[in-house]
């Protein structure tokens, strides 16, 4: 393998992350260095084991120091990942900005690695959303029957939206049990629900259009039959995600449940419901957690997934993503 040279291109909490999966892994790197894609300021300082990791400003960075380059930006970013490609990195692009463009493949890391033949078309593979790569993981036994429709009702986390809105969640929810009220011109995120499509970035992309191109170029079979409905939560950390599915064949829930435990990176708990809060209070925060399966019928099934958005969909997800691609 040739000399490899990482940059971790994100803001300071999902470059720890990264890290900290990075140094759980098998993978032998040459090099790591951390790009503030935003300032960490002076006391966020990243670690490697007992290595500290170097960190480079935005504005000093040189890209062509490095062969890969996880990059976790926004769509107003996509001017740097642009310069990093043109520099001759390649690119594993973690929030998705390039699932648009053609020939960029969007992965679901065990289930499409197959497409990463496409990878040297534009030197950029996207990870997949982590609402649709949470979904496609469970589906995962399922998804060689015919399925005639697939409805997922998404409960987002402000972390989903970034480190700013569990700010404001914290913030929001202090002030209000402090009986304070909030200025009028301030977006409510606690103790309140909102459609996503009105939050962030959201608000600048056609919602339905990111979802189903990203679901067309991963299970193109499905896209036409999934319906999404995402709804932002006054909760910190974890996607949820109710799904049912509906098949054109009986669907045998007893081998389903076997098939999901013996699933990696899943847990299946046939006994108990898992929330984002034992999900985070627990120590299988970097797996894909499944509970309450119910036989709505012979053809139908209901399930409930939980998964941690930033360790398990974005941080393991992506480290899984650049082994498949080390050994393509």
């Amino acid at each position: 393998m040739a000399n490899i040279h990482l940059a971790i291109a994100a803001d300071f909490s999902l470059a720890e992350k990264l890290l900290d999966t990075l140094e759980n892994s098998e993978l032998n790197l040459d090099q790591i260095s951390a790009v503030e894609l935003e300032p960490f300021g002076e006391e966020q300082n990243l670690r490697f084991g007992s290595r500290a990791v170097p960190q480079i400003a935005l504005a000093e960075v040189d890209w062509s120091q490095f062969s890969h380059v996880l990059f976790a930006g926004k769509m107003a970013q996509a001017e740097i990942l642009a310069q990093a490609v043109q520099a001759g990195c390649i690119i594993l692009d973690l929030y998705g900005i390039t699932s648009l463009i053609a020939n960029v493949p969007v992965i679901v890391p065990s289930v499409n690695d197959q497409d990463l033949a496409q990878l040297r078309e534009r030197n950029i593979v996207a990870l997949a959303n982590p609402q649709i790569s949470q979904l496609v993981l469970a589906l995962k036994p399922l998804l060689d029957q015919p399925i005639n429709q697939i409805f997922v009702s998404s409960l987002l986390p402000s972390a989903y939206f970034g480190e700013q809105k569990i700010r404001e969640l914290a913030g929001q929810t202090a002030r209000l049990l402090n009986g304070i009220p909030l200025d009028e011109e301030n977006e409510r995120v606690a103790f309140d629900t909102v459609p996503s499509n009105v939050q962030s970035d959201e608000k600048a992309l056609p919602f339905s259009k990111v979802f189903e191109h990203q679901l067309a170029k991963i299970l193109p079979n499905l896209t036409a039959c999934t319906t999404f409905h995402s709804v932002q939560v006054p909760v910190f950390y974890g996607i949820s995600q109710m799904v049912s599915v509906q098949s054109e064949y009986p669907i045998n829930a007893e081998q389903l449940s076997e098939q999901w435990q013996n699933q990696q990176w899943l847990a299946f708990h046939p006994e108990q419901v898992i929330t984002p809060v034992k999900n985070g209070e627990s120590e299988q925060d970097t797996q894909l957690q499944i509970s309450q399966l119910l036989a709505k019928n012979d053809h139908a099934i209901q399930f409930w997934t939980v998964a941690d958005e930033q360790k398990f969909s974005l941080a393991f997800l992506a480290i899984k993503l650049l082994e498949a691609v080390l050994d393509y």
